[in-house]
């Protein structure tokens, strides 16, 4: 899809919503913002849903800090980005290039049946929305998340769509270099709210293995189960590439599946079908064999998933190169820098000569009290819940050091810069940067 010099990229998503889809789609938002695109996300209510207008990003997506708004511009030279959830959406936009991206295909047949059961309850309350159906000529690229996905839409006549596939957390990926076989646990981890009635049955089969369910936990408590965890087992429905076998697998947990949805091809979840079963004919009792088998021997289970884990670790890179492709970038901007000393003269005075001189983007200062403190001062605006440092006519964004490392290891921040440092400056980000994407400069100007 061709880029203008004036293309907006609007990228709709449910406001006040943390689910794998609109992490998805801050995900996007923020790498297309990297390679130096106007890209914003449009947020908008769910069916029948309120959101806060004054603070519309759900706290877990605030790390990314991409700019949202709630009305686009409806021209040609512009692209709008709905997820298969929001098709209904799609009758807004007139002008603009419409991209459809599946993420779910169950999510899809689902909002079709809560747009449509309010009319089945009252057939004359109101005229039936629109919603897409493979009959209509109105989008003009498909992007699929799954391979799932491309088979749903090659059935409905779709015989081609471009694969769209965002990566895992950065939390999972960070930590998912090595694994201390020495810290994992003889237990097995489950989400109880998938297909539990089959799960349930295991459990009653095998009293004496430890299972522990998913439930009321925090994403860092859920990380630290699955660390300590084994196995990881799911026999859900799977409707795309499902998030927690993901962050499992990543967690140094084999994974057990069921065969339904993403989970039955090889190329969504490329685990050896040994591993893989079908609950609605396997018997019970197979299963539990297995989970015994794997915790006997974890270390040869474990080795035999390293290609599902390898695929999930390129995952970011393929990401990018497909978005790359996507929108025909050959050209882009000046690296991002971020500046981690904290919004002082420094930190000023090197924004000031990097945007004199063009080489480096200031985009970020790193200042934990300045970036949790509500100000509006000469030289701190605050906008859409965020503070900046005016340096001319120019704004640089103050972030926490947590979200600073997120968003290098996201790849918004490309470089950080110092001046006049201290040993004890850099050496503070030595934890999580590259040697090379430290930047020193003495003062000379």
């Amino acid at each position: 899809m061709k880029i203008y010099p004036d293309t907006k990229i609007y990228v709709l998503c449910p406001a006040n919503v943390h689910t794998g889809g609109p992490e998805s789609l801050h995900q996007l938002t923020s790498r297309l913002i990297s390679f130096g695109l106007d890209a914003k996300i449009l947020y908008c209510a769910r069916v029948g849903e309120p959101f806060d207008i004054n603070d519309p990003v759900a706290p877990a997506l605030k790390k990314y800090h991409v700019p949202y708004t709630f009305d686009f511009a409806d021209t040609s030279h512009n692209v709008f980005v709905v997820p298969e959830s929001l098709t209904e959406h799609l009758y807004a936009v007139k002008h603009c290039r419409k991209i459809l991206w599946w993420m779910s295909v169950n999510n899809y047949l689902e909002n079709i049946l809560q747009l449509i059961r309010p009319c089945i309850e009252n057939p004359l309350a109101e005229r039936v929305p629109k919603y897409f159906t493979f009959d209509d000529g109105g989008v003009d690229e498909h992007w699929a998340q799954s391979e799932y996905v491309r088979q749903f839409l090659r059935l409905n006549g779709v015989a081609k769509s471009r694969s769209i596939e965002t990566h895992m957390s950065q939390t999972f990926l960070s930590g998912a270099a090595n694994v201390d076989f020495a810290a994992k646990k003889n237990f097995v981890a489950f989400n109880p709210r998938k297909a539990f009635d089959f799960t349930k049955r295991l459990i009653e089969l095998a009293p004496e293995i430890d299972w522990r369910p998913i439930q009321n936990m925090s994403p860092a408590q859920v990380r630290e189960l699955l660390t300590a965890a084994k196995i990881y087992v799911d026999f859900g429905n799977f409707p795309g590439r499902e998030r927690l076998p993901r962050e499992a697998a990543l967690s140094g947990c084999v994974i057990l599946t069921g065969r339904r949805g993403a989970a039955d091809n090889d190329v969504d979840f490329n685990i050896p079908a040994e591993f893989k079963f079908d609950e609605r004919t396997v018997e019970p009792q197979a299963v539990v064999d297995k989970i015994r088998d794997v915790l006997n021997d974890f270390e040869t289970a474990f080795a035999a998933q390293k290609n599902f884990r390898t695929s999930l670790l390129t995952a970011q890179k393929n990401f990018s190169d497909a978005l790359i492709d996507a929108f025909g970038l050959k050209k882009f901007p000046p690296p991002n820098v971020a500046l981690p000393q904290g919004v002082g003269e420094e930190s000023f005075l090197l924004a000031e000569e990097f945007f004199r001189n063009g080489e480096l983007t200031p985009k970020f200062i790193v200042d934990d009290v300045v970036a949790a403190t509500k100000i509006t001062d000469d030289l701190i605006v605050r906008e859409q819940n965020r503070n900046y440092l005016r340096v001319a006519k120019n704004l640089v964004e103050v972030i926490s050091r947590d979200d600073a490392e997120f968003l290098y290891r996201e790849g918004r921040i490309q470089k950080f810069a110092l001046l006049d440092a201290t040993v004890a400056d850099v050496d503070a980000l030595k934890n999580f940067a590259a040697v090379d994407d430290v930047l020193t400069f003495t003062r000379h100007f």
